[in-house]
């Protein structure tokens, strides 16, 4: 008889902890584990919504931006398109040729999509509220939602959409499935592809709840899979990151002065580096197989 005994570097790690102790939210947070970081950028729907917005004049290399402060913060993007040396692409160098396609003017007095004011991009910005002319601005039309004032100012090809935080501060995930539905259904009939992204709670959260933050992510990756459209899963891709990618306020993502766009590093440590870099990255995708392949 033999005894065979594991030593520490030999043992197996024990399972991860649970991040709910609900089972249907640990069920769709496993779900969304395994859905990959870049989903769908290349499906033969963003090619009818591409070409059905050719038709409608929108133009392939103008993206815009639909969300709440995360989305409105200076951090998000713009750094890549403002004057001066401020991005470090490191070994993603290739993207320049992304950065440099969408580097025209979407609208007078603004140099490029980086740098663009979106009618749809408000602090506080709910699902609800982009769909609501409440929240328009002044240029647009009477009982026109942002978003859809948005689209016809802009002519965009592409939306990078980030909405739920408020919905979950508000306790309105309930009404979350059907009004993302909708916004994706106004963006194909615009022919503009939208891209939705997930959002990022911390499970131990007092004042947003994790588990409604995971269902929304989940309604997001339903309508994903539905209509075929791209999926940035933000959510998976901070797992690794310290506190979730999330800044001291324990509510946005973390960002750090110079690194914005400073990927050598800084987005493995900063949320608001990562999402920079994996949208750019789903821009990319989009650039080579949809807007512009070959």
């Amino acid at each position: 008889m033999f005894l065979i005994f594991l030593s520490a570097a030999n043992a197996q790690p024990p399972a991860p902890a649970p991040l709910s102790a609900d089972p249907e939210i640990q069920a769709m947070i496993e779900r969304l584990s395994a859905t990959p970081v870049l989903y769908n950028m290349d499906t033969p729907a963003n090619h009818e919504i591409f070409r059905l917005g050719q038709q409608l004049g929108n133009r392939a290399n103008v993206f815009t931006k639909v969300g709440d402060s995360n989305t409105t913060n200076g951090d998000f993007l713009q750094p890549i398109g403002m004057k001066g040396d401020f991005c470090n692409l490191g070994a993603y160098a290739d993207l320049q040729q992304t950065i440099d396609f969408f580097s025209v003017s979407p609208l007078a007095n603004e140099a490029n999509s980086f740098v663009h004011f979106s009618l749809a991009a408000v602090e506080g910005l709910s699902s609800t509220g982009a769909l609501d002319p409440f929240w328009a601005g002044d240029v647009c039309q009477p009982n026109e939602s942002p978003l859809a004032c948005e689209y016809r100012v802009a002519r965009p090809g592409v939306a990078i959409i980030m909405l739920g935080l408020m919905d979950v501060r508000y306790k309105t995930a309930g009404a979350f499935r059907d009004n993302i539905e909708k916004v994706i259904q106004l963006s194909m009939e615009r022919g503009v592809i939208p891209v939705l992204t997930t959002i990022v709670v911390l499970p131990d959260q007092e004042r947003l709840s994790f588990d409604d933050s995971i269902r929304i992510n989940i309604h997001m990756l339903d309508m994903a899979e539905q209509y075929d459209v791209p999926f940035i899963n933000l959510w998976a891709a901070v797992q690794s990151l310290p506190d979730f990618g999330i800044g001291p306020d324990r509510t946005h993502l973390k960002h750090k002065i110079g690194a914005f766009c400073s990927f050598d590093g800084a987005e493995l440590l900063y949320g608001g580096t990562l999402r920079n870099l994996l949208t750019l990255q789903a821009l990319d995708e989009l650039r080579r197989n949809v807007l512009s392949p070959g």
